[in-house]
């Protein structure tokens, strides 16, 4: 994606937005050679050993230490069933989760703007009330979060997450950016909060309009526990590539595929009994944190 000046169409777009007050002034820094050395970690946790030097290890032996989709569902329908935890608690917790993993690998302190401008893309499930409970919490570390919301679900949860943004000042976006350097310009960040591990068929409008978008982008894409386009255990290397995935409660099967710098474990909740009952053996978190760095 070049970076020049913008067509007039393009101007007019940014004008329009501009009216809405969500241009934050200022570029991006250019990231420093020490933040890419310090990007750069040793294999997952869950990898076998290399048998070279190079390369990421053999993914059908990677595979083998995370879940599957059908073992994702059976750990939340105990959760929820056997464990009495509510959607409303693991999802406070895993949006909570989220946005520590995004202030970890990006720190306000490490982005051009004051505060750092984030897109937060969310839908219609529990994923992307994943992501409003990301957003809350950003704004209160520090950052300038915008969501996009087009599929809002007439639940009274869901409209409360939505309330609770608004009243933290956190705008919501009527259309999304019809081109990938409209976002560019415009946000540092964006947390790709779309589908879960549970979504199955075809990708409908407008999501997929929106994920051509996000596939363009030079910023960098969170993706909260899937990458939204990809399946579940294959992956997609034809799809989007986030610079971070937050895995929540365990790596999918897909995880395996992923290619960015930052790999979070997220969801400090799952009872010993149930990580062993599905043999996750999943790495300690640090002291207190609610995240730890895989890769």
């Amino acid at each position: 994606m070049r970076r020049g000046a913008l067509r007039p169409g393009r101007m007019s777009a940014l004008r329009s937005l501009l009216g809405l007050g969500l241009l934050v002034a200022g570029s991006r820094l250019p990231r420093t050679g020490a933040q890419a050395d310090a990007c750069r970690a040793g294999r997952p946790w869950w990898a076998p050993p290399r048998r070279t030097s190079g390369g990421r290890g053999d993914p059908e032996a990677m595979a083998g230490a995370a879940v599957r989709q059908e073992e994702a569902r059976a750990v939340d329908q105990e959760l929820f069933g056997e464990y009495r935890f509510s959607v409303e608690q693991l999802m406070e917790l895993a949006g909570l989760s989220c946005a520590t993993a995004v202030a970890k690998a990006y720190p306000p302190s490490s982005l051009s703007r004051s505060p750092p401008a984030v897109l937060v893309v969310c839908g219609p499930g529990n994923n992307g009330g994943d992501g409003l409970v990301c957003a809350r919490h950003l704004r209160l570390f520090g950052y300038r979060p915008t969501v996009y919301y087009p599929k809002r679900p007439d639940k009274p949860f869901f409209t409360a997450l939505v309330t609770q943004c608004q009243k933290m000042d956190i705008p919501f976006l009527g259309e999304m950016p019809a081109e990938p350097v409209l976002i560019d310009e415009l946000y540092e960040l964006v947390v790709d909060a779309i589908f879960g591990f549970s979504f199955k068929g075809d990708i409908r409008e407008p999501f997929r309009s929106i994920l051509d978008v996000l596939s363009g982008l030079t910023v960098p894409i969170a993706s909260i526990d899937i990458p939204s386009g990809w399946d579940v255990e294959k992956g997609n290397p034809g799809g989007i590539q986030p610079d971070l995935l937050i895995s929540l409660t365990a790596p999918k099967k897909s995880a395996t595929h992923f290619t960015g710098r930052y790999h979070y474990l997220g969801g400090r909740f799952l009872p010993p009994a149930l990580e062993k009952k599905y043999q996750l053996n999943l790495p300690p978190y640090p002291d207190t944190e609610c995240v730890h760095r895989l890769q």
